[in-house]
C-alpha cells in the first residue's frame, strides 16, 4: 500500500499576525511541528526548498484547511515572485528592492512578539520605524541567523533574539513614511512623494540621500546605512526645501567654487540623474540648478518652491524676439539682476523679457553721456573700464550704432561726484580742465582719479554739470586776476577790502611809500601783502573811527587837528573818494580809549559773514570781501567798478541791510540777524548779484557796439 501525504503540518493553532508573511508564518508552524531546521523540516516533508521561497511556501500553506482569511492576510504581506519583480500588499517592487538574505530581525518588534514581521525584506527599510533602531542580522554572539534556523525568540546559540526597548514618534522618518504607504502604519504625507510609486520613492531618496552624505568624489559611492533617511528629510517637504538642501551641501564643499553651468558644481550628482526615472529626474536636476544659482550669484534669500515654476528661455531665443545679439542679452539682463549665468544655457527668465525690452529704450548715446558728466566723450571708455559705466553694444545687429549706456548708471557716477569730499582749500583750486592741461593728462584719467579720491577736490560749482563742477586743490594758491603772481602779493582791489578804503586812497598810499609796490603791469598793480595787512593793523579811516565813537568822521578830523595829530592821508576839498586816514594809536590816546572802536564784535555778525564770502566766491568770484565787516559798513566793488554792493549792520535791529547798484539798476536787501535761517536767501541774493551784473554787462557791451558801429559808419 502507498501511503500519500496531503498536509505538510498536522496543526495550526496560532493564527498569522497582522503583519507576518507567509515564509515567517510557515517557520514558526515548523516549530510546532517539533522541527528545529528548516532543511530538517523540508527533507521530512519531501520539500524542495534551499531558499526562501515565498510563492511555494504560500502555495504549500494554501493547501491547508486554514481559515480563508488567513491565506489572504499572509498573501497580502508577502513579497511575492511576479515577473521581474514582487508583489506587497499590492505594490510591485523591482527584483533589487526586496533582499532575504541575510535574514534581519528588530530585537524590540521580536520581544513584543517573536514573529516575523513582512517588512523587514524591504532592502531600502534598515532601522525600525517603531523602535528607531538598525535592523540587526546577527545575534550577541556575532553570528548570522540563518533562514534554516526556525527559533526568532533565540538563535541556534542560545542568544535572546529579542531585548525591551521604548518606542520612539521619531524614529526612522522614512521607514515610518513607507510602512504608512503600505498600509502597516498610520499614513503620513510628504507633498513631493505622495504621488509617486513607492519603488520610485526609494529610488528618490536613496539618490537624494547618497548624495547629500557624501563630500565630492569622482565615483559614485554605495548606498549606505543612513542614505535613505537622509533623503527624505530632503524631501518630505517642498522643491524648494529639496533645493535649500543641496544648497547647504554647495556651501559645505564648494563654497567659493566658480565654475560655468551647473554639473561641476555637484560632483557625481548630477551627471548620474539617469539613475532616476524621467518623471523624478526634472524635480532634482532643477533642484540642482536652483542651488548652484542662488550660491554662485550670491542670493540672500532661501529658494521658495514657486521658484521651480519659473520659465527661462535661452539667450538666443530672447536675442530673436527682441532684435538684438545674444551678448547683448546677457549685458542687459545683468544690469537689471535677471541674468543668471549659473544655469545652463537658459540663463534668463521668461516673464523678464519686457523688462529687457524697456530697459533697452531708455539707453542713451555715448553724446549723451559726456553731455550729462560734463566730462570729453573720450574719458567715457576709461570710466567702462574703471567699472563706473557699462557699454552696451549688439543693440542693432548689422549696424553701426555705437555703443549705449544705462542713464541709472550715469546718475550713480553723478552721486559720486556729489558725495565726493571736499578737502582742500578754494584759494588753491583750478578747474579740472585747467588741471589735466597743465599736467598733460587725458580727460579719462582725471574722471577716474577724482571717483577714486586720488585728486583732492576744494570746491564744487553749482552752475556747470557734471565734472565740470570740481574744482582741484593744487600746491599754488589761485589767483582770480593773476595765475602768475605769489601769495605774497595782492592787487589794488583786495587792498581796498582789507583797508575799508577808496582806490584812490590806496592809490596815494602806494605813492607816499606807505604800501610797497611789488609789481606794475599795464593789466594790474601788485602791492605787498604784509605791507598791507601791517598798515590795516595800524590804521583806519576817521570815518570808522567816528562809527564807534559815535560822532561824525569830520568831527574825529577837527578833534585830532585840534590835539595837533596829523592824519596820514587827508581830504582836500574838492578831491574825489579820498579818505582820511589816522593811526589807530592817535585816536585812541586822544579819545582816551582802552578798545579799538573801528573792531565790530558781534558773533551774528561774524556768522553771516562766514555763510557769504565762501558762498560769494562761488557765485560772483568778482567780488572782493573784507575778512570782517566793519562797525561802519563796506562798500564790495568788482574789478571793473561797474557793480558795488554796500552791506551795513545796524546793531539796534540786528539787521543787515545791503545796497545794490549796477549800471544804473539799484536794489535794496536786508537779513535779520536774529533768526539763523537766511542761508537760503544769501544763495537767493547772490543769485540775484549775479544776473544784473550779466544783464548790466549785457547791455554796456550793446552800447559799445552800437558806438562802433556808428563810428565805423
Amino acid at each position: 500500500m502507498v501511503f500519500i501525504q496531503t498536509f505538510v503540518f498536522s496543526r495550526w493553532d496560532a493564527a498569522p499576525a497582522e503583519d507576518e508573511p507567509a515564509h515567517g508564518f510557515f517557520m514558526r508552524l515548523a516549530e510546532l511541528e517539533g522541527s528545529v531546521s528548516m532543511t530538517t523540516f523540508a527533507n521530512w516533508n519531501d520539500l524542495e526548498v534551499n531558499r526562501v521561497a515565498t510563492n511555494q511556501l504560500m502555495e504549500t500553506l494554501e493547501r491547508h484547511p486554514m481559515p480563508p482569511q488567513w491565506f489572504e492576510r499572509l498573501r497580502f504581506n508577502t513579497p511575492l515572485r511576479d515577473g521581474d519583480g514582487y508583489i506587497l500588499r499590492g505594490h510591485r517592487l523591482p527584483y533589487h528592492q526586496i533582499r532575504f538574505g541575510p535574514r534581519r530581525w528588530c530585537p524590540g518588534c521580536i520581544h513584543e512578539s517573536p514573529h516575523h514581521r513582512g517588512w523587514w525584506e524591504v532592502e531600502s527599510i534598515r532601522h525600525c520605524p517603531i523602535h528607531g533602531v538598525e535592523l540587526e542580522t546577527r545575534d550577541e554572539g556575532g553570528t548570522l541567523v540563518p533562514w534554516s534556523w526556525l527559533g526568532f525568540g533565540y538563535s541556534r546559540d542560545g542568544y535572546a533574539l529579542g531585548r525591551q526597548l521604548p518606542s520612539r514618534d521619531d524614529a526612522a522618518p522614512f521607514a515610518c513614511y513607507l510602512l504608512g504607504r503600505f498600509g502597516w502604519l498610520e499614513p503620513t504625507s510628504a507633498p513631493l512623494l505622495d504621488a509617486i510609486s513607492i519603488p520610485d520613492v526609494i529610488d528618490y531618496c536613496e539618490f537624494v540621500g547618497r548624495f547629500l552624505e557624501n563630500p565630492p568624489v569622482r565615483k559614485h559611492p554605495a548606498i549606505g546605512q543612513q542614505s535613505a533617511d537622509i533623503g527624505f528629510r530632503a524631501l518630505c517637504g517642498d522643491r524648494g526645501d529639496l533645493a535649500e538642501a543641496f544648497r547647504a551641501w554647495h556651501r559645505r564643499y564648494r563654497s567659493g567654487y566658480k565654475a560655468r553651468g551647473v554639473m561641476p558644481h555637484f560632483s557625481w550628482g548630477y551627471p548620474k540623474l539617469s539613475f532616476l526615472s524621467k518623471s523624478l529626474r526634472a524635480t532634482v536636476q532643477r533642484a540642482f540648478q536652483e542651488a548652484a544659482v542662488f550660491e554662485a550669484e550670491g542670493y540672500d534669500r532661501r529658494v521658495r518652491d514657486e521658484d521651480f515654476d519659473v520659465e527661462f528661455m535661452p539667450r538666443r531665443e530672447i536675442a530673436k524676439k527682441l532684435n538684438i545679439e545674444p551678448r547683448a542679452v546677457e549685458l542687459l539682463a545683468r544690469e537689471i539682476g535677471v541674468l543668471q549665468k549659473a544655469r545652463e544655457r537658459r540663463t534668463v527668465a521668461a516673464d523678464a523679457l519686457d523688462t529687457i525690452a524697456e530697459y533697452k529704450k531708455r539707453l542713451i548715446g555715448i553724446r549723451e553721456v559726456a553731455k550729462r558728466l560734463g566730462v570729453h566723450q573720450d574719458a567715457i571708455r576709461h570710466l567702462v573700464h574703471a567699472g563706473y559705466l557699462t557699454v552696451f553694444t549688439g543693440l542693432n545687429p548689422g549696424r553701426r550704432a555705437g555703443g549705449r549706456y544705462s542713464p541709472e548708471q550715469v546718475d550713480a557716477v553723478l552721486k559720486r561726484i556729489d558725495e565726493l569730499p571736499v578737502t582742500g582749500s578754494p584759494a588753491y583750486g583750478l578747474t579740472l580742465h585747467t588741471y589735466r592741461m597743465r599736467n598733460g593728462l587725458v580727460p579719462g584719467e582725471v574722471a577716474v582719479a577724482c571717483l577714486k579720491g586720488d585728486i583732492v577736490i576744494c570746491e564744487k560749482r553749482s552752475d556747470v554739470p557734471g565734472f565740470k563742477r570740481l574744482m582741484v586743490h593744487t600746491d599754488a594758491k589761485r589767483k582770480r586776476h593773476s595765475f602768475t603772481r605769489s601769495d605774497e602779493t595782492m592787487t589794488m582791489g583786495e587792498a581796498q577790502a582789507i583797508l575799508n578804503l577808496t582806490y584812490e586812497t590806496v592809490f596815494i598810499l602806494v605813492k607816499q611809500g606807505h604800501l610797497v609796490e611789488v609789481e606794475r603791469s599795464p593789466r594790474q598793480v601788485l602791492i605787498s601783502r604784509s605791507a598791507v595787512e601791517t598798515f590795516a593793523a595800524g590804521h583806519a579811516k576817521a570815518s570808522d573811527f567816528g562809527h564807534g565813537i559815535g560822532v561824525s568822521g569830520h568831527a574825529v578830523t577837527w578833534r585830532m587837528q585840534r590835539e595837533g595829530v596829523q592824519p596820514v592821508v587827508k581830504f582836500v576839498k574838492g578831491g574825489k573818494h579820498v579818505d582820511t586816514v589816522f593811526r589807530r594809536s592817535d585816536v585812541m590816546r586822544v579819545y582816551g580809549l582802552a578798545n579799538d572802536p573801528t573792531a565790530l564784535e558781534d558773533a551774528r555778525v561774524d556768522r553771516f559773514w562766514e555763510i557769504i564770502v565762501p558762498e560769494a566766491a562761488k557765485v560772483c568770484p568778482y567780488l572782493t570781501f573784507p575778512p570782517k565787516l566793519p562797525p561802519s559798513g563796506q562798500r564790495v566793488w568788482n574789478s571793473s567798478r561797474g557793480m558795488s554792493a554796500h552791506f551795513q549792520y545796524d546793531p539796534s535791529l540786528g539787521e543787515i541791510h545791503i545796497k545794490l547798484s549796477a549800471r544804473g539798476e539799484r536794489r535794496n536787501f536786508w537779513f535779520d540777524l536774529n533768526t539763523e535761517d537766511y542761508v537760503v536767501s544769501i544763495k537767493e541774493m547772490l543769485g540775484v548779484f549775479d544776473q544784473i551784473v550779466k544783464e548790466a554787462t549785457e547791455r554796456q557791451n550793446a552800447k559799445t557796439r552800437e558806438w562802433w558801429s556808428r563810428r565805423k559808419g
